[in-house]
Parts: C-alpha cells; sequence; structure tokens
C-alpha cells in the first residue's frame, strides 16, 4: 500500500494518454495511416452488426422514453428508475467525484488512468492500492471513504470476485461512503458482475457501477454508456447531464444490441477463444514478458526498457499497440521499479491477423 503525498494536490498532473491516437502515431513513425493496423484500444475486432436505421432516428431529437432505459434495465438486472443512459462512461468518471465531499479515495496503482487524475482533480486524497487485500485493508481500517474498482482491471485483467466485493461494500455502507465498480469489460463474463446481485433488489446506496456497450459490442463510435446506482444517487447525477446528452442514433443503436441475446453469446464465446489464441501466439513470439488475458486484450508486463523497445518496434512496421505506465506512475511523473511497465494489445480482427504475424516476424524482435 502506498500512502498518499503530492498526488492530493488539485489539477497538479498532465491529463492522462489514451489508445487510438492513430495520427499521432502516424507522425511518430512517419507511417500514413492506411497503413496502421490499431491494436491499442482493447475493443472487441467484431462489432454487433448494426442494421439501417429509420430515417427518422437521423431526424429526431432523441427521446428518453424511447424504450432504452427498460432494455438496459433489463439486460443489467437493475431497476429502470436506477440506471442513467450517458454518452460513455467517462461522463461518469468526471462528474462522480465532484459530486461526493473532498475526502481520502483508495484508486488502483494500475487501472484506467482518468479515474485516478479525474478524483485528484476534484480535491480528494488518493490512496494506492496494488492488490484487494491493500484495497480491503484501507477500507477496514476506516482510513479511506470511497474507493474505485476496476472489475475486470484495465490492463492488468485481474478480477476481484463478487464476495470480496460484498465484503467491502458492507463496511463501506456502515460508514457511509462509496464503492465505485468499473465495469467496462464485464460483459464477457458477465456472472462476475455486481449487477447479479441487484435482479429484484434495489441497489445498495453505497454502490455505483459504470457500464460500456463501447467496450464488448465494439461500438465505440455511438459513445454509450450507463450509471447504475440507488436512485437518489441517480437524481443527482441526472442534471448534470445537458439536453439530449446521448444522441438519438446511440440511443437506438444501443436498445437493438442490448436487446440481441444471441449475438451476445455468440460474442463471449468469440472473444473467450481468439483471446486465448491471440495470448499463445504472442506468449511464443515474446516470450521475455509476463502475459495477462482479458477477452478483449493481451497485457505483456515488463522492465520500462524493454517495453519501450517492443513498443517501437511494432510501431516501425504499422503495429499499433498501447505502451502503459501505472496510474501511479502517470500521475506523479516519477518512476516506481515495483510497477514496471506494460505493453497492451488489442485483439486482431479476422482478416487481420495472418497480416498482424506476418509483420511482427518481419520486425525481427530482439529483446535486450
Amino acid at each position: 500500500m502506498i500512502l498518499p503525498g503530492s498526488e492530493s494536490n488539485r489539477y497538479s498532473s498532465p491529463a492522462p494518454h489514451h489508445g487510438g491516437a492513430l495520427q499521432r502515431a502516424s507522425k511518430e513513425f512517419s507511417i500514413a495511416p492506411e497503413h496502421w493496423i490499431d491494436l491499442s484500444t482493447g475493443i472487441a475486432p467484431e462489432a454487433w452488426p448494426v442494421p439501417t436505421p429509420p430515417t427518422d432516428v437521423w431526424r429526431s431529437l432523441p427521446d428518453a422514453e424511447d424504450g432504452l432505459i427498460a432494455e438496459a434495465a433489463d439486460y443489467y438486472s437493475c431497476s429502470p428508475s436506477e440506471i442513467l443512459p450517458i454518452s460513455g462512461s467517462q461522463f461518469a468518471i468526471e462528474q462522480i467525484p465532484q459530486l461526493l465531499p473532498a475526502g481520502p479515495v483508495a484508486v488502483p496503482v494500475w487501472g484506467y488512468a482518468e479515474h485516478s487524475y479525474r478524483w485528484q482533480a476534484a480535491g480528494h486524497q488518493l490512496y494506492w492500492y496494488r492488490s484487494y487485500q491493500e484495497l480491503a485493508q484501507l477500507i477496514e481500517s476506516h482510513s479511506v471513504n470511497n474507493a474505485v474498482v476496476i472489475n475486470p482491471n484495465n490492463p492488468t485483467t485481474e478480477l476481484f470476485s463478487l464476495l470480496e466485493l460484498q465484503h467491502l461494500l458492507a463496511i463501506l455502507g456502515a460508514s457511509n461512503g462509496k464503492l465505485v465498480v468499473d465495469e467496462a469489460f464485464m460483459d464477457s463474463v458477465y456472472e462476475q458482475s455486481l449487477c447479479s446481485l441487484l435482479a429484484g433488489q434495489p441497489c445498495p446506496s453505497q454502490l455505483v457501477i459504470l457500464r460500456s456497450v463501447g467496450k464488448f459490442f465494439g461500438l465505440a463510435g455511438i459513445r454509450l454508456g450507463f450509471v447504475i446506482a440507488s436512485e437518489a444517487f441517480i437524481q443527482q447525477l441526472e442534471p448534470l447531464l445537458s439536453p439530449w446528452a446521448v444522441n438519438h442514433i446511440a440511443r437506438w443503436v444501443g436498445q437493438q444490441a442490448l436487446a440481441d441475446r444471441d449475438w451476445q453469446q455468440q460474442q463471449r464465446q468469440r472473444l473467450e477463444r481468439s483471446s486465448r489464441a491471440w495470448q499463445q501466439q504472442l506468449k511464443t513470439l515474446f516470450p521475455a514478458f509476463n502475459w495477462q488475458r482479458s477477452n478483449c486484450f493481451i497485457t505483456a508486463f515488463g522492465e520500462q526498457q524493454l517495453c519501450e523497445t517492443l513498443y517501437q518496434q511494432m510501431g516501425h512496421c504499422g503495429l499499433l499497440v498501447r505502451l502503459l505506465c501505472s496510474a501511479r506512475q502517470g500521475l506523479m511523473g516519477s518512476h516506481d521499479a515495483k510497477d514496471g511497465a506494460a505493453i497492451r494489445f488489442g485483439l486482431p480482427a479476422p482478416n487481420q491477423q495472418q497480416v498482424v504475424l506476418q509483420r511482427i516476424e518481419s520486425s525481427n524482435w530482439r529483446p535486450l
């Protein structure tokens, strides 16, 4: 566990970088954008097949009573009064820290860096944890008022169990704290979601769940996500949305995709199969790294210089991967050798797999 320090200063750190910055990579490596294969985002390579929308979807303003909330509530097993459609989970990541009184919050050393950045920007004091045991200690000792869990974690792929999270919820409930659980990558292992505890039950006041349609459904471009929380908390968050915050086409596509249970089951099987095969290929190609798998991305952990070299070699052959440091290192700007570094590989689309392998083999990778 890492005690708080200068990272508690408001607005003291640069904004995090994200995957998908193809134009920046094109300039860095002097390779035209059309020659790249983008493996940097962790978005499912096969998207839900979007049908041609009716003309009215393009011409009409979004309608909050269009059926999206009912369909999403059914998909996430919650009450319609306990779910809020938002323009990607980024909105909630920014707004939730501002709704809560500034104080100590537990955030993961490794994880989507926007969480720690936004809690710090809202004036909260960050307590970093590297494991469930460290997180539980922070909560059990009442060192923190609130806690953030990314489940499964991006990029470590670590998944906390339902029993572990229920234990934390019980303690935070007694102290009027919040457990914010980012389940952006949960759809492919949906039985592990905290949503499974909500069927027929009110959402606990101490729980906030963030869900994304972009990752599993391969629909990042529509910018659709959901907040699942108590009705009282939804009523606090909803007024912060601008009118028509989720556009009509996103609402229409999202409703259809959430209803397509047959495709969802096929997608889970497809991602499981593809990610296992991809991890094995990467392990064989790059044995010097410690490889971790989720169903949407594979992460290689190693020493900083080794990861930087791999990123450069992949870039020179037109493969955009994600070079990562820990969220703590990115926020504080100082390197901790214990954190190391990482490279995240998204899953290549079926029609790209052979080309990706050929480019990797042609890179003549030689670890230092």
